[in-house]
């Protein structure tokens, strides 16, 4: 029996996860085999795990906080880019730019005569993560550059030394930024029809990333890590900041929404009604994600080792940014089992705050 889903007019995407559990912890997981600084490469062949983790950390721990995590973090986790009714490739790297130019004006994607309340709420804000966790990495150099680097056994496994702090601070950093790069290379996190309701696809994004990608033997990462490495020079590492990198990305990952419709095995198109302030949704019925899976896996694994060769470059950077310093001599076995949640530095407080 088609299930029938009420939910509040007021619901966006926030609700959402991307690429799931696995999906992410495959991006970062070969990301980590894919960074080419010597030091930071030799840290991470031992930590492809404790990546994996880190990356899942904004979907499922922060998102189980609530108040100000959900609040000012969920829509971090994406672009709806219909919202502004701008192509991914005009829209402004500039997040004060683009909330003074936007704000106020008419919501394109909801072309119902209401307007746009609010850029980080409504529009989301991804691009402008990663480069914030990239910032704090950066932010480090200084410290490390007057710390001294653990000299024996004792000093490795002292998570109070100066050293041994930053060091921790950095890898959970470069973890959590890899979740934000990670959701840019999901397609229909770069969409206001983030679940398809809007093309006769409801459903789509839990069935796309979660469903499909549990279709995946045991052999997902390797098949990330393979295409990862067989990409030449892409043109999401061409620009020279994280946003513009970022935003490239994005232009690919949403460009692919059209050829993921015409792949998703659907019986029967999907309803969305609104009535008195709410939507009532009724889901497509579609195949078994298993019949799906046979045309989808390619394009999955294209999509992930994007987003694994964008993370491990900015990686790369983030280290070299860092000073490149010897987190090698860091050999604690303190693990990052959670991590407090970091708000959004970009956002302006009356802006974070506003509710549609």
């Amino acid at each position: 029996m088609k299930s029938l889903v009420l939910v509040l007019l007021m619901a966006t995407s926030t609700q959402a996860l991307a690429w799931g559990g696995r999906g992410h912890d495959a991006v970062c997981r070969a990301a980590s085999f894919l960074v080419k600084e010597p030091g930071l490469k030799e840290y991470l062949k031992n930590k492809p795990q404790m990546m994996g983790h880190l990356c899942n950390m904004p979907d499922f721990y922060w998102k189980s906080l609530g108040g100000e995590a959900n609040q000012l973090g969920n829509p971090t986790h994406f672009i709806d880019i219909e919202v502004i009714g701008l192509d991914v490739k005009d829209i402004p790297v500039d997040f004060k730019k683009l909330q003074a130019d936007f704000t106020g004006k008419p919501n394109k994607f909801k072309n119902d005569g209401s307007t746009i309340k609010s850029i980080p709420q409504e529009f989301g804000s991804s691009w402008w993560r990663a480069d914030q966790f990239m910032r704090i990495i950066a932010g480090l150099q200084k410290d490390f550059a007057l710390a001294t680097p653990p000299a024996n056994f004792k000093e490795e496994q002292n998570n109070e030394l100066p050293y041994n702090k930053l060091a921790y601070q950095m890898i959970v950093s470069m973890g959590l930024m890899g979740h934000f790069v990670g959701d840019n290379s999901q397609p229909f996190h770069t969409s206001a029809d983030y679940d398809g309701y809007a093309a006769g696809h409801g459903g789509i994004h839990a069935y796309f990333e979660d469903s499909v990608v549990g279709e995946f033997d045991g052999d997902l990462d390797a098949l990330v890590l393979k295409e990862a490495r067989a990409m030449k020079n892409p043109e999401f590492l061409k620009p020279k900041t994280t946003i513009e990198k970022m935003k490239v990305l994005s232009v690919i990952s949403n460009k692919e929404i059209a050829k993921i419709l015409k792949l998703d095995p659907i019986k029967k198109k999907s309803e969305l009604k609104k009535e008195k302030g709410m939507e009532l949704k009724t889901a497509a019925e579609r195949e078994p994600a298993s019949v799906a899976f046979k045309k989808m896996k390619p394009l999955i694994v294209t999509e992930m080792a994007r987003g694994a060769v964008l993370l491990a470059n900015l990686w790369d950077e983030a280290y070299i940014s860092a000073g490149r310093p010897k987190i090698g001599a860091y050999k604690s076995y303190k693990y990052p089992f959670t991590v407090d949640f970091v708000a959004p530095d970009y956002i302006t407080p009356e802006a974070a705050t506003e509710k549609k």
